[in-house]
């Protein structure tokens, strides 16, 4: 069983490593909160380190895994993250091993029967399962709003991934391998971001990667477009805004 995401994503690993948000600490409280312990926690699929960094807040041991080498290679080292190279179906971690297993942004490119089996597998008693991940962004101005929004839906359409579908749907639909909790509303991700920054975060997404690889580059007309429009001519910074969104839940044999 392959990833389709490790190669796509590992060819732009450097700049998914500097433009790609974190995640809100609140939640990351309230899922250790929920794990029976602290003591060791999977962030599978964890790219280049964003979720694992702040999961080492809140555990003693964070084994992160990503079947891209080239992304694990741009995480920053840190005493109580382990990074290894493995895939979602097969972690490599002892059964019975850890609190929780927390899921950024990447579930829809693994989720189903292996991968549950593989959760259950490792899984203490009483552990927390948190897939995470975030709507498409929001901009302040309606023009610029308008612009990203007819990149997103119209100008990318024929390169997204059929896995897009999950993110759009706040990941319902997929099988969850444990009890749910209803998810918490109204979290935020914002940055206060230049149209450099916006671009290099566009840059990252897997229907750009795709496009270029067909020897299309549909970004470049976009930033034009928008630059027109952005105060600054680009060089302002403007709030973005991205709706928080998952699932989570105790794993159950």
């Amino acid at each position: 069983m392959t990833d389709p995401a490790s190669e796509l994503f590992g060819a732009v690993s450097q700049a998914y490593a500097a433009h790609r948000p974190t995640y809100p600490d609140h939640f990351f409280t309230a899922f250790a909160e929920r794990c029976p312990s602290h003591q060791r926690v999977w962030d599978c699929g964890c790219g280049s380190g964003q979720a694992s960094l702040t999961l080492a807040q809140h555990f003693d041991q964070v084994l992160a895994t990503d079947a891209s080498g080239a992304q694990l290679e741009q995480a920053q080292p840190h005493p109580r993250i382990t990074y290894r190279q493995a895939s979602a179906w097969a972690s490599g971690l002892e059964a019975a091993s850890v609190d929780g297993v927390l899921v950024a942004a990447a579930v829809h490119w693994f989720a189903g029967d292996a991968f549950n089996t593989e959760v259950r597998r490792v899984a203490k008693a009483g552990a927390v399962m948190a897939w995470i991940g975030y709507l498409p962004l929001q901009l302040t101005s309606e023009v610029l709003q308008k612009c990203l929004d007819r990149f997103y839906a119209t100008t990318l359409e024929p390169w997204w991934p059929h896995e897009r579908r999950w993110v759009d749907q706040r990941y319902a639909g997929l099988p969850f391998p444990g009890e749910e909790w209803p998810f918490p509303q109204d979290l935020w991700i914002e940055r206060q971001w230049t149209l450099d920054d916006l671009a290099g975060y566009l840059g990252t997404w897997s229907a750009v990667e795709t496009a270029r690889r067909a020897g299309v580059d549909p970004l470049p007309e976009l930033v034009d477009t928008m630059r027109s429009q952005w105060p600054g001519h680009g060089r302002q910074s403007l709030l973005a805004r991205w709706p928080f969104m998952g699932r989570w839940g105790v794993i159950t044999r």
